[in-house]
């Protein structure tokens, strides 16, 4: 089966950009729907292929957590060399995580979170990976014996830059009061407690004066697909439309 990693994409529209970032062992595919939406609503959008996601398991655990920051920078200041002043970050998941940095570090004019994770055990992070590399193996060419090796393998595999996970939520949820800017924080119903309450304690926190915080009913941790995918993007989009 011919297999081609998803890539980065740029949608120029407008003079307002949106920066979307995706999920750990996700990919685009993650924020393209939304992206497309809001590009069709005069915004221009950029979405970074992180490194290493998109191939095969043993590729991804070449890259970690500031390899993905540094693709975050140079997607952002690709935006700032077109010359877009009013960005903001919109990330699911990792890319949630990584959306508060931006807010921390750079100079969004807005802030999107969806799933945000405030804790994640290593455990679970390694199933995440292991489950990555199964979905994976659909595209490759190799034996089914040689497949069930590589498993093997990489539950043996020391998966560092799962520790460095961890690392940046830690660091991450200790700085969410140093966030001033518009923030909308919004978790799946269908999805682990846990995003509810980091969705929560994200919104308690923020120094930020305009703050909204929200749940869906038919949405998973994936909250741009499913049954409210539709009302996500469209209440994202009228956040937006009166945050910057």
């Amino acid at each position: 089966m011919n297999y081609s990693a998803p890539k980065s994409f740029f949608l120029k529209s407008g003079p307002k950009a949106v920066l979307l970032l995706h999920t750990f062992t996700g990919t685009t595919i993650d924020v393209r729907k939304l992206g497309k939406f809001l590009h069709a609503e005069n915004y221009t959008v950029m979405a970074p292929m992180y490194s290493g996601h998109g191939e095969n398991a043993f590729t991804l655990l070449q890259y970690g957590v500031e390899d993905w920051w540094e693709d975050v920078q140079t997607a952002y200041e690709f935006l700032e060399d077109e010359g877009f002043e009013d960005i903001a970050v919109v990330g699911i998941s990792l890319g949630a995580v990584l959306a508060l940095k931006v807010a921390d570090e750079l100079s969004p004019k807005a802030l999107v979170t969806m799933s945000l994770p405030m804790s994640r055990d290593e455990v679970t992070l390694r199933k995440r990976v292991v489950n990555y590399a199964k979905n994976h193996q659909q595209y490759e060419d190799q034996s089914a014996e040689q497949k069930a090796q590589d498993l093997i393998d990489l539950k043996k595999h020391p998966m560092s830059n799962i520790l460095e996970f961890t690392k940046i939520i830690d660091a991450q949820s200790m700085k969410i009061d140093r966030i001033q800017i518009p923030t909308f924080a919004l978790y799946g119903m269908q999805d682990d407690e846990l995003y509810k309450r980091s969705a929560e304690n994200l919104i308690s926190k923020i120094q930020s004066e305009q703050k909204q915080l929200k749940g869906y009913e038919k949405a998973g941790h994936l909250m741009t697909f499913g049954g409210d995918a539709a009302t996500i993007n469209a209440e994202i989009l009228e956040f937006l439309k009166t945050s910057y």
